[in-house]
């Protein structure tokens, strides 16, 4: 599983604090403060009813929480039987991972034992079953215990088969050799309709824009069904090399993702059932730099929605997110100002082609420092500590090195920016750490500052999902409701419809 720019968080970090795997804390537990879990309840047991503990079976869906150290890591688990033998995998939301293997898994209820086996070290979990059905136990893993807690997942009702009251298309379009594949909604009726092109965040994500580290949430195909539902047709597409769309996303950079969403663009402006004076383009995170070059040069571009799009150039993007996650981990003044400078230093690098040893030596020394406040049986565990460090430094200095991020760190969105003049909607969460409201919202005004028609909206206690948020971590994501908060679509649609009715 790709996980390289998931969000920003992995490049944004990746000269940040280092995580060597579960070498600091179990299960590469992210650093943060404790949070509220607001999940909907679907998978939270009912009151106790007193179960007969034999009567409960294992195999199933399961979904929970590890809590260790004041801190909560929800968790997703499948078991299932193959034979006599039981099989599971387990997901970490938050960590983006999914389907790692479960082994020596035994049931003799009400007893339940099972363990997780990926390097660095084994992740323990003995549990019984509870007087409600729900598993519940001791959590172990490098010397941390915890405890965990898992619900059955009830299974879902079939879901009614709606009548759509619009058409659904699946679409492709080209860029050069790459084939982007897609979904196009569009209303009901002979049209010409409006439009919008949906473009998706940073890292390999779907048409729908999911991210693993938020099950069940879709953000992409949620806009586009209410949108489509008020007569403004919607493309959304899989990211190249994602889905059914060809290419490879690992190598592509900023232009390359540009170039694509210019395709689909003008895909739209072809379509008979398409007003082509009326197509826009819809950019969230990394994709509304992406929308930025797009509208940038292209003239013709109807209207322009930023859903936390970034302000400020790249590498002031990345500085300012870092600042803001140590802070909330609990980093030091002086901590922060050490990963700033070496963040500096691994720019001038990527610029100049030149200071490499002093960046690895920086990244060495970062992985080394961690190391040491661990117990001697804690290392123990890792292995060979050096090689894991040597791996972990040529895996971020390769990260460095890549177009992606050199393009980033250089891009200002306020160049393509000033020769945009058609209407504007920029979006924040006021609680979003990846890109910061206030810093990125100001960088985006004044470079619109020439354009009249600029509504810039903060939604207080948004996330970078739009969730409605608490802390705004991301290791919070995966713990709140997959869904908006609330008047943010309708923020979206009413300044779309008025938009395109006064064009």
């Amino acid at each position: 599983m790709r996980l390289r720019r998931l969000m920003w968080i992995t490049v944004a970090t990746m000269l940040a604090t280092v995580m060597l795997a579960a070498c600091t804390l179990p299960v590469t537990l992210p650093i943060a403060p404790p949070v509220t879990d607001t999940t909907d309840t679907e998978s939270v047991p009912a009151p106790a009813v007193d179960v007969d503990a034999t009567a409960v079976t294992l195999p199933g869906d399961w979904d929970g929480r590890i809590s260790i150290l004041g801190q909560e890591l929800r968790i997703i688990v499948h078991f299932s039987e193959d034979g006599d033998a039981l099989t599971g995998t387990i997901d970490i939301p938050q960590q983006g991972a999914v389907g790692i293997p479960l082994e020596n898994i035994a049931f003799d209820a009400p007893a339940i034992h099972f363990e997780m086996l990926p390097a660095p070290s084994t992740a323990v979990f003995d549990g019984t079953v509870q007087a409600d059905g729900s598993l519940a136990g001791s959590f172990s893993q490098s010397g941390y215990e915890g405890t965990f807690s898992l619900a059955r997942i009830a299974a879902e009702p079939a879901a009614a088969t709606e009548d759509l009251p619009y058409r659904v298309e699946d679409v492709t379009f080209a860029n050069g050799d790459v084939t982007l594949a897609g979904t196009l909604t569009l209303p009901e009726g002979d049209g010409p309709f409006p439009s919008v092109l949906l473009v998706s965040g940073s890292g390999p994500q779907n048409r729908d824009e999911e991210i693993a580290i938020v099950p069940g949430y879709r953000p992409f195909a949620v806009i586009a069904d209410t949108l489509t539902r008020q007569d403004v047709a919607v493309l959304r597409y899989d990211d190249r090399g994602v889905g059914e769309s060809t290419g490879d996303f690992a190598t592509a950079a900023l232009s390359d993702f540009a170039a694509d969403a210019e395709a689909g663009w003008a895909y739209l402006t072809q379509r008979d059932e398409i007003d082509a004076a009326q197509v826009g383009i819809f950019g969230h995170s990394e994709g509304g730099q992406v929308a930025a070059v797009v509208a940038g040069r292209n003239p013709d571009v109807a209207f322009v929605v930023l859903m936390a799009g970034p302000g400020e150039r790249g590498d002031k993007v990345l500085n300012d997110q870092i600042r803001l996650l140590m802070k909330a981990g609990g980093a030091t003044d002086e901590e922060i100002a050490k990963t700033l400078e070496l963040q500096e230093l691994g720019y001038a690098a990527v610029r100049t082609d030149t200071g490499w040893d002093e960046v690895e030596a920086g990244l060495r020394k970062e992985s080394e420092d961690s190391l040491s406040a661990l117990t001697a049986a804690q290392k123990a565990q890792l292995g060979d500590i050096e090689a894991r460090i040597d791996a972990i430094v040529a895996q971020k200095l390769a990260a460095l090195k890549t177009d992606w991020f050199r393009q980033f760190i250089d891009y200002d969105p306020a160049v393509d920016l000033a020769s945009v003049d058609v209407p504007v909607l920029a979006l924040y969460g006021g609680r979003d750490m990846q890109v910061p409201a206030e810093s990125n919202a100001a960088a985006l005004a004044a470079a619109l500052a020439h354009n009249p028609n600029v509504t810039v909206q903060i939604f207080p206690t948004a996330n970078h999902l739009f969730q409605d948020a608490n802390s705004g971590m991301p290791d919070e994501y995966a713990l709140l409701a997959p869904e908006f908060l609330p008047g943010f679509l309708d923020t979206i649609s009413e300044w779309l419809i008025t938009v395109v009715q006064t064009r």
